[in-house]
Order: structure tokens, then C-alpha cells, then sequence
């Protein structure tokens, strides 16, 4: 069995326990699914960003800022990892509270679900 010195031992648990406790990263579980409120998913603010109507958004990255077409409202990239982003929706809208933000699938714009800023 292998033994730490004390100090590398709680070098390992510090880490371990700034990882887990770390809130504001793209490994915020999804708390709830979609709100039924919101679009199935949104479009970027300038429409010739899209590839074709109702199809994919040009760029590799996540784009900012998108719009529900339906009701107007934006929202505003907050983070992005690995083709996901965590969007801000303006206080109140879908039913999301002020430390709640919107994930979405970054190449097409769909709601994934809500997490924790």
C-alpha cells in the first residue's frame, strides 16, 4: 500500500474538495429539463448566422447573443465548454430564478436544460 507524506496527502484533498465544490464551471449538473416556457431552441441575434432557416448556426464556438423568436426575449452567453453553452435569460423569464441559467446545444441552439450559474 502506498503512503502519502501529510503534506501530499492534504494537497490531494484540497484539490479534491476545490474540484467538487467549484460552481462555477460547465460541470454544473442539469438541475431540471427545459422549461416548457422556452423555445425548443433559439436563434442567434443575426439571422445570417444561420446556415439555412431552422437548421445549424455557422461558427465552432456558441454565439451571443440569442433570440426566442417567439416571445423576443434574449439571452446572453455566461460560459461555454465542449459545444454546450450556459446562457443568461433576463430575470424572471422561463420561470428561472436569478442563479439558474439556460444550457443549450451551441451548433443548433436546442435547450438542454437549466443549471446553476
Amino acid at each position: 500500500m502506498l503512503r502519502l507524506p501529510p503534506a501530499a496527502a492534504f494537497t490531494s484533498l484540497a484539490l479534491a474538495a476545490a474540484c467538487a465544490g467549484s460552481q462555477g464551471s460547465m460541470r454544473s449538473v442539469i438541475q431540471t429539463p427545459p422549461p416548457v416556457t422556452a423555445p425548443a431552441r433559439f436563434a442567434p441575434a443575426d439571422s445570417t448566422l444561420l446556415i439555412a432557416p431552422a437548421d445549424t448556426m455557422a461558427g465552432g464556438g456558441c454565439l451571443s447573443p440569442l433570440v426566442d423568436r417567439i416571445q423576443g426575449i434574449e439571452i446572453v452567453l455566461f460560459r461555454s465548454e465542449s459545444g454546450l453553452g450556459d446562457y443568461q435569460a433576463p430575470s424572471g423569464a422561463y420561470g428561472l430564478r436569478d442563479e439558474q441559467l439556460l444550457r443549450l446545444e451551441c451548433n443548433t441552439g436546442e435547450v438542454v436544460g437549466v443549471v446553476r450559474r
